[in-house]
């Protein structure tokens, strides 16, 4: 009877160890699966002669809960969407062990305009079979921005100028510096194309009228840089010449000259 009973304690035992042996952190191993933990957070910075926080803009910043996920692998063959982080967590997936990519996203691409942002972030991990892996994604602004200012010189020999501003996605904005309250960036597309024109008066020469007027058209912005704040500021050195400075980062500074036409079908 005691050589039974020792049997019975060693393979209960053995089905102890067998049983630890497949978990580590909480997690089958035997079977080749782990665990996936995602956490999300937003990034507001936006890159212009100073990163800015774009919350000093009335730009919108997603909580975490309202970053949609996807998970997704070439090898295991996997693409899983998911309504925020903490909906993937709660369902508790196991996944085959692999090479993963976690995307988080707000917003839409291709929307241009106020307040318009879409933030992305893409984190690649291993998942190795029995363990969890924690993973942390980022969220960043992945379009662009765009406003139209005028310089004080610019403001001396022109006056009541206002701007198009025109993105290769078809979409026009209207700019009017010096308005109150004064016009708010647009977000556009990262890497569309950019043109502005617009209209402006002369100083009277005589006093008694507002100047003749005349039509502005600028070199287009071939294409738009990806988390930037583009700032297009004219200036002039004097009433007959204008010059359009384009803003793109603190180390970079385009600039063109700008087309001045009597408009003639002004009244």
């Amino acid at each position: 009877m005691k050589r039974m009973h020792l049997s019975a304690i060693t393979a209960a035992l053995l089905l102890l160890a067998a049983s630890c042996s497949k978990q580590e952190n909480g997690t089958p191993s035997g079977d080749g699966y782990g665990r996936i933990r995602l956490h999300g957070t937003a990034d507001v910075s936006i890159a212009t002669r100073a990163e800015i926080d774009v919350t000093t803009l009335g730009v919108t910043v997603p909580q975490p809960s309202e970053l949609a996920l996807t998970i997704h692998s070439d090898d295991p063959e996997v693409n899983s969407v998911w309504e925020n982080a903490d909906a993937f967590n709660a369902a508790d997936t196991l996944f085959k062990a692999g090479v993963y990519t976690a995307t988080l996203t707000y917003g839409d691409p291709e929307a241009e305009g106020e307040n318009k942002p879409y933030y992305s972030g893409t984190e690649q991990f291993d998942l190795t079979a029995g363990t969890t892996a924690e993973v942390t994604v980022t969220a960043r602004i992945a379009n662009s921005m765009a406003e139209i200012r005028t310089t004080e010189a610019f403001d001396r020999y022109f006056h009541d100028a206002t701007f198009t501003l025109r993105t290769g996605a078809g979409n026009e904005f209207r700019f009017t510096p010096g308005a109150e309250p004064a016009d708010s960036p647009v977000f556009v597309q990262a890497g569309t194309s950019i043109s502005i024109s617009g209209t402006a008066r002369q100083q009277s020469q005589t006093g008694t009228d507002e100047g003749p007027e005349v039509k502005l058209a600028a070199e287009p912005l071939a294409s738009t840089s990806p988390r930037t704040r583009h700032i297009f500021t004219f200036d002039a050195a004097d009433a007959g010449s204008a010059t359009l400075h384009i803003t793109l980062d603190e180390n970079e500074e385009l600039t063109s000259s700008v087309d001045i036409e009597l408009n003639d079908n002004a009244e």
